[in-house]
């Protein structure tokens, strides 16, 4: 199973994701997909649209592709534009993923009042970071820092914030696994339940420990989670196989 993971607002695939290889069995193949103007894009310029950003990823999923079961994971800004991604490689190209595993990000057709917070000052939007415990202080504390990183977490804001369901009857039809924190502010967990209404397939929920970043505080016991979920798919396959034998 090849496992493509996106990253949430600001962050680096590769930063991100790098010890999940060692925490996932041999069997799943992580591969983390870099978004441009962080990490090993640096240079580029930041994306402020889910579609810009889908345009960006879908040559290279489809390239790294080979025949064999994929699997999507993203967290916060990540679990939106996975959706996003599955959806276009399903519905433009024909080649639907295994399984969808979106973390953290509430579900996208829920009546929610849009955020503007992408469009306050440098120092109120440093206090908003500030305030989702996610950036190091020592980060936050260094002007230097902040004035390249800035840009990247404003343009991924503006990402979320813009962002509108189209299109809802283009639903998936692979499993689809929700994570949540159960202490999450961001995507508290009466949120997270409405992602049932994006696919056809098996729907699962599983809340954690934890806050909005979760992902990092329990990285072993989601990896393990999310080992659980495509495992489960495994099994089903192989309940299929046999009753056609």
């Amino acid at each position: 199973m090849r496992l493509f993971c996106l990253p949430y607002a600001g962050g680096s695939a590769l930063r991100v994701y790098h010890e999940w290889p060692a925490l996932l069995p041999d069997g799943i193949d992580v591969w983390p997909l870099e978004l441009p103007g962080r990490g090993s894009r640096m240079a580029e310029s930041p994306c402020t649209s889910v579609d810009g950003l889908v345009d960006d990823l879908v040559p290279t999923v489809l390239s790294a592709l080979d025949g064999g079961p994929y699997a999507i994971f993203g967290h916060s800004l990540g679990g939106l534009l996975a959706f996003e991604l599955a959806r276009r490689l399903e519905h433009v190209h024909g080649r639907p993923p295994a399984h969808l595993l979106v973390s953290a990000y509430e579900a996208p057709d829920l009546p929610t009042e849009p955020d503007r917070d992408h469009l306050l000052p440098d120092d109120e939007f440093r206090a908003r970071l500030r305030g989702l415990v996610g950036t190091p202080e020592e980060v936050l504390d260094n002007d230097d820092l902040m004035e390249i990183l800035i840009p990247v977490l404003r343009a991924d804001f503006t990402v979320s914030n813009t962002y509108r369901l189209t299109s809802p009857w283009l639903t998936l039809s692979c499993p689809l696994t929700v994570f949540g924190g159960l202490d999450d502010p961001e995507a508290p967990p009466h949120t997270l339940r409405a992602w049932q209404h994006r696919t056809t397939g098996a729907f699962r929920l599983r809340l954690l420990p934890g806050n909005h970043f979760f992902l990092n505080t329990e990285r072993a016991l989601l990896t393990d989670a999310v080992h659980t979920a495509l495992a489960a798919d495994e099994a089903d396959v192989g309940r299929r196989r046999g009753r056609r034998a």
